[in-house]
């Protein structure tokens, strides 16, 4: 009992830790996009930044703060995590990444429509998907899916390699600080000011997946998943499958080549 109890735990965290992220992320995206008040990339990434920051100090020393499941992955697979964990873990965050996402829609509900209406936006159309940018990834103008593909995996086998570094037990700062959860969080911050503008990075199957998922319910149906009427291969398969491999396959790296 005492055991399911600290599962629920620490699944609830994982919950709320991803959902943050997603939330403090997506709202300056909304924010930006639907009024005159517009945030700056710099802005944005710090709010992507802040969210990391918040979330991982907040959620470290309950569930280990994965936040992604990509993380959590790759933790089971290396021998770091226990099996019994990793499907209750991802289904939390993806639930949070999809309920904070609900939370922001309801918060900016009369923005949305207000914006749909001003610009003749039909849900689930091709046009629509400027506006369904602001919660998920589309193909950008002339894209090419294995430069996204190849782009999104590279990030995250850099992403995991410094992450790793930073929490290495015998770092000159322990693992649960202070300086660590900030420094994650900077390394977010530069990451998303750096490609965030000019391509689709996400680092998280849970951060586009969540917010993907509640958009085709809202009225864009499988364009949601497509990003294009054209698109022979869904383009959600790139930000929920190259993270996964990219911070495995980087994780990997820093085990036997890095690691101390």
């Amino acid at each position: 009992m005492f055991l399911k109890k600290k599962i629920l735990k620490q699944c609830f965290i994982e919950f709320l830790g991803t959902g943050l992220i997603i939330f403090l992320g997506i709202t300056s995206f909304a924010i930006s996009k639907l009024t005159n008040f517009h945030f700056n990339n710099y802005e944005i990434s710090f709010f992507w930044g802040l969210g990391v920051f918040i979330s991982v100090y907040f959620s470290f020393s309950i569930s280990g703060a994965h936040l992604n499941p990509a993380i959590t992955i790759f933790l089971w697979l290396s021998y770091r995590f226990n099996q019994k964990k990793v499907i209750p873990y991802i289904i939390s965050q993806i639930a949070g990444a999809f309920f904070f996402t609900v939370l922001m829609y309801l918060i900016c509900y009369n923005l949305f429509n207000s914006f749909k209406s001003q610009y003749n936006i039909v849900p689930g159309t091709q046009k629509s998907l400027e506006l369904a940018s602001v919660f998920c990834a589309f193909p950008k103008e002339n894209c090419n899916l294995i430069h996204d593909f190849t782009l999104e995996m590279s990030v995250g086998m850099i992403f995991i390699i410094i992450l790793m570094k930073i929490n290495e037990k015998n770092n000159l700062f322990p693992s649960c600080s202070f300086i660590n959860p900030f420094l994650i969080g900077m390394l977010i911050t530069i990451i998303n000011l750096l490609l965030g503008s000019y391509n689709n990075i996400t680092l998280n199957p849970a951060r586009d997946l969540g917010p993907r998922i509640f958009l085709s319910l809202i009225g864009w149906g499988k364009l949601a998943f497509t990003g294009s009427d054209n698109m022979i291969f869904p383009y959600f398969l790139i930000p929920t499958i190259a993270p996964i491999l990219g911070i495995n396959l980087g994780g990997w790296i820093y085990t036997i080549y890095i690691k101390k």
